[in-house]
């Protein structure tokens, strides 16, 4: 039986390829996580990327760096 960590850094990985993919909550298994994207003032190619169940509240945060190709608009 996979750790609760462990599923945790899957659905990490899941959600990183797939932010829309539907994965459920590693702690309650109930309701699929919810993903918000928070884009960080001081350093502007930093985002957090909070993972949470309504459920249950559990919630895992990532920091995210974005690189910026030459053609985006800044």
């Amino acid at each position: 039986m996979k750790s609760k960590s462990q599923k945790w850094i899957e659905a990490g990985k899941i959600i990183a390829d797939n932010p829309n993919a539907s994965i459920k909550c590693p702690e309650c298994e109930q309701d699929d996580l919810v993903i918000q994207d928070i884009q960080n003032d001081y350093e502007t190619f930093e985002i957090e990327r909070i993972i949470y169940c309504k459920n249950c509240g559990a919630r895992n945060i990532l920091r995210l760096n974005r690189s910026i190709r030459l053609d985006e608009e800044l």
